[in-house]
């Protein structure tokens, strides 16, 4: 069976992720050329880096595709924006030689506003939470996701219609309102007052609104009626998941997760049944270990020797946080699980990157299993964080290599031990591995199963 990466000609796409995010969907999302290329959810926390000849660029709203090929770049409705946020990010394609126009680049008028005040709500929950703080940038992405759950907040269309000023008058004094008994919340957990201090006057958040308009008023659009006018011509959509099956807020490691849906259910909350019902593979990023950023259980962490050549091996600090990463082996139980969650059969693909990083190592361990109560799950059988606490996992150690991955290009001439590594996970992960990163470079990739 030939590989989507070989022979997609036509119909539609997704790539996301079985773990915890960060395992490399914009590099996978430049090995497809695509003619469009939709952002299905998220906000500016989470980051997708492409690495070609002009250099390293790191995105957070715009789609991955738009530095790679032609693609027309859809934000989907469910994708909230900060639109300072954005502005740099247009910014900084255009120094990076990439011209971004209404031409390439269409944004839904339904998206919810990341505005001032939602940073404030999140950095007010953490202080609240004290030991148990989940991890948060506070970069207000999930409060608002709430906001929009609750049916407040400003979209766009708020704050381009005619009374836009009345619009967001109205929001802030309903937002003061929630931050003021947030801050009696914390008072009441903590013993404390806030601590927190943001600048929300009047003024401030009209000037950032008005910079908003400014920025997003030429690219709005019908985002849904591209999509589906592009499915009805078969024409090649690549679906660009932000975060990871593991991050889901149904089926993740909760409470420690975002506060939205990943996978098919992200792709159905931008552009519908129609959409879902339009994909014909799904391709599963996964690094060739584990990592994750912020709080919450990582059963498979390695503080030691391991943990800490990888880490700084493969550059593991956040594309948009800049935290270091947790770093340990690769998980079959949490990743076979994940990839249930984002219903990848076995007609789907999974792209392993970061193989490069483990060369130089004499062993390498894998998580087989977790054992729980004296039984050994080789699938988890749940993910919240009260369960994955308490499993020890099973490791087993394969043998490594030292030769550098760089130059090769083909799967057979990789060293015996790193092709016996990539089947081991194969075989365990029922799964098809046809992309197999090797180096940072968009095009450091070996493509398998092509037969």
């Amino acid at each position: 069976m030939s590989s989507i990466f070989q022979s997609w000609r036509n119909g539609s796409i997704l790539v996301t992720d079985a773990g915890w995010g960060d395992s490399g969907k914009g590099k996978v999302v430049s090995a497809l050329n695509t003619a469009i290329g939709a952002k299905i959810i998220g906000g500016h926390n989470a980051g997708h880096t492409v690495v070609t000849d002009k250099g390293e660029l790191g995105l957070g709203l715009v789609p991955s595709s738009i530095v790679t090929s032609n693609a027309l770049g859809i934000i989907g409705q469910e994708v909230v924006i900060n639109p300072l946020f954005l502005l740099e990010e247009l910014l900084k394609l255009k120094d990076f030689g990439v011209k971004v126009s209404p031409k390439n680049l269409v944004i839904d008028a339904r998206s919810h506003l990341v505005m001032p005040w939602h940073e404030f709500r999140d950095a007010l929950s953490e202080e609240a939470r004290g030991k148990g703080a989940i991890g948060s940038l506070h970069l207000g992405v999930g409060w608002t996701y709430s906001d929009r759950i609750n049916r407040r907040g400003l979209r766009i269309t708020d704050i381009l219609s005619r009374n836009w000023r009345d619009n967001v008058k109205k929001e802030l004094a309903n937002q003061l309102g929630v931050i003021e008994d947030m801050k009696r919340e914390v008072r009441r957990k903590t013993r404390k007052a806030s601590k927190v201090k943001r600048n929300l006057n009047e003024q401030n958040i009209l000037e950032i609104v008005t910079l908003a308009r400014k920025t997003l008023s030429p690219f709005i659009g019908n985002t849904i009626q591209i999509i589906w006018k592009a499915i009805d011509k078969n024409t090649k959509i690549l679906f660009e998941d932000s975060h990871g099956a593991m991050l889901d807020v149904a089926h993740g490691s909760w409470p420690f997760t975002t506060g939205v849906n990943t996978g098919l259910s992200a792709l159905y909350r931008s552009f519908g049944g129609k959409a879902v019902k339009s994909i014909k593979k799904i391709v599963v990023c996964s690094k060739s270990y584990q990592t994750r950023v912020g709080g919450g259980p990582m059963p498979t962490e390695n503080t030691a020797k391991f943990g800490e050549y990888v880490q700084k091996k493969g550059g593991e600090f956040g594309t948009r946080s800049g935290r270091a990463r947790r770093c340990g082996a690769f998980d079959i139980p949490l990743v076979s699980y994940g990839l249930n969650i984002i219903g990848a059969g076995d007609t789907d693909e999974v792209a392993l990157t970061k193989l490069d990083v483990l060369s130089g190592l004499i062993e390498i361990p894998v998580c087989t299993g977790y054992k729980y109560k004296n039984f050994v799950n080789k699938t988890t059988p749940e993910t919240g964080a009260d369960f994955l606490q308490k499993v020890s996992p099973q490791l087993v150690y394969l043998e490594g290599w030292k030769d550098d991955l760089g130059n090769i290009s083909k799967f057979a001439d990789l060293p015996k031990q790193a092709q016996k590594y990539v089947l081991f996970l194969e075989k365990h992960l029922q799964r098809r591995i046809t992309f197999i990163g090797v180096g940072k470079h968009k095009d450091a990739v070996i493509f398998k199963h092509f037969n």
